[in-house]
């Protein structure tokens, strides 16, 4: 592990890239080996787009750095931070905010995400010393120290390939496809097998590793967390198609910026060094990190405020199609647009009201109500997806009328400005708009966001079900119970 005393704090852009040409990494991509992001067409812009994220916290250092706890003459993200009073909810909920508007949500794994679990796991670190796991609990700390201080990206991969579901985990392909442990060492543990979906892997310096489901009593080569370098010898980055093959801004400016990438993780026998193993064989413990460290609560509020700018987002897209159009005045568009702002208002009402609830769970973590975030788990899955098709139906054939950059600079220029012309704008605004519209809901970018929303905190059956499970049925019951009195 680096040696804190050189801990940089926050870093900038620039700094960020530095480490991720430092090479040693090996992403796959259509059979191409890659050891530095910033050197492919098709990484580089959502890399250069992660440096503006690193970038951003030096240009609202005031609302997003804050002394390090092991340093206070270091500035960190607020984002490590464990919360502590009501005011470090809210500073933290405006950071990720902040982060999301970048990209107008459309980047579900900046750093943030994994900061905020990180931290929470490290302030309940007393979960994960059960059973006599006292040093991986103290790895733990000492990692998240470390990860904060040295503003590290890190991507996670939580679930195992599915081979056959219907057999358990463990039992699929032989159990050997599932990330499993093969042996111990003097320094620390081997590991084998594959993980999914590591997003933003090209793009991270660590890779975590930790509970994603319950798993059985027999399973305990299984119940692995740990923390590992992307570029470790074995471990390899088998990435999906890109969808920022080389295109103009102009024409893509979501997917040419920001396609933070999907991969499939190969542990080829990769030894992880006993100061960044946290768990090692505890089936019980791998359950209790995500039932006893109030990492639901602290996730979902990063999840759900990143949901909430996107939502927001996409009602500003559908709002200035309208208006740019003249379809503003039409009732049903109006409905359309109202149902947009909604889904964006309820997101950050549940919001306030989760940090409103919140309450110092055993650890001495303020932590927000998860009631209001359960039930915006079972239906932002439904919200954002419907409303991408409220975008598409309020601009209609107008997605299919959108020249490219380079027939605006061609000998068509005129005919372009004459024919594509709007009610609200030029035509240069108007098809800049519906580009920027369609990237959005209908490219290759937009399907996998819309499938990344429908499924990435579970699907939305799961947890209505959870809902239901979860709620406090005591009120509900006891208005019923009163005329069922004599």
């Amino acid at each position: 592990m680096t040696d804190r005393s050189r801990a940089p704090g926050a870093r900038t852009g620039r700094q960020f890239l530095e480490g991720l040409s430092a090479g040693g990494r090996e992403i796959w991509l259509r059979g191409e080996r890659i050891a530095d992001p910033l050197s492919h067409d098709e990484l580089r812009g959502a890399a250069l787009s992660m440096a503006r994220v690193f970038d951003a916290q030096h240009e609202h250092a005031q609302e997003l750095l804050a002394p390090s706890p092991g340093d206070p003459d270091l500035l960190v993200n607020v984002t490590h931070l464990i919360p502590q009073t009501g005011a470090d909810l809210v500073r933290r909920r405006r950071a990720f905010e902040l982060i999301a508007s970048l990209s107008g949500g459309t980047m579900g794994r900046t750093p943030d995400y994994l900061n905020v679990t990180m931290a929470c796991f490290a302030a309940r670190h007393d979960v994960f010393a059960r059973r006599g796991n006292e040093r991986g609990a103290e790895s733990l700390v000492a990692y998240q120290a470390h990860m904060r201080d040295h503003d590290l990206s890190t991507t996670h991969a939580l679930v195992n390939p599915q081979v056959d579901r219907a057999k358990p985990e463990a039992e699929q392909a032989m159990g050997e496809v599932s990330l499993h442990k093969i042996a111990d060492t003097e320094h620390g543990i081997v590991v084998r097998g594959a993980r999914m979906l590591a997003t933003l892997a090209p793009f991270a310096d660590d890779l975590l590793v930790y509970p994603g489901s319950d798993i059985r009593p027999q399973d305990e080569r299984y119940a692995l967390s740990f923390a590992v370098p992307i570029a470790t010898p074995g471990l390899r980055f088998i990435c999906r198609d890109s969808f920022s093959r080389q295109r103009d801004p102009y024409d893509y400016p979501l997917s040419s910026r920001f396609d933070e990438m999907d991969a499939v993780v190969i542990f080829d026998d990769v030894e992880i060094p006993s100061e960044r193993v946290f768990l090692d064989g505890d089936p019980v413990g791998y359950s209790e990190v995500i039932t006893d460290t109030g990492w639901r609560s602290h996730i979902m509020h990063q999840a759900f405020t990143r949901a909430y700018v996107k939502l927001s987002f996409a009602f500003g897209i559908g709002h200035m199609i309208a208006t740019t159009i003249g379809a503003a005045r039409f009732d049903h568009v109006q409905e359309k647009l109202g149902q947009i702002w909604n889904m964006a208002e309820l997101a950050r009402s549940a919001l306030i009201a989760a940090e409103a609830g919140a309450e110092i769970d055993e650890g001495g973590v303020l932590t927000p109500d998860e009631r209001p975030f359960i039930a915006l788990r079972g239906e932002l899955p439904k919200w954002l997806p419907r409303a991408n098709e409220y975008i598409q139906l309020i601009g209609g054939g107008g997605f299919m009328a959108t020249p490219s950059r380079a027939d605006m600079d061609g000998p068509l220029a005129g005919e372009i400005e004459q024919y594509f012309q709007a009610a609200g704008a030029d035509a240069q605004r108007r098809i800049r708009l519906f580009r920027l519209a369609w990237d959005f809901v209908g490219s290759e970018l937009g399907g996998r966001g819309a499938l990344y929303e429908r499924f990435y905190l579970s699907d939305s059956w799961r947890m209505t079900v959870l809902a239901y499970n979860l709620a406090d049925k005591s009120f509900p019951e006891s208005l019923v119970k009163q005329f069922l009195v004599d």
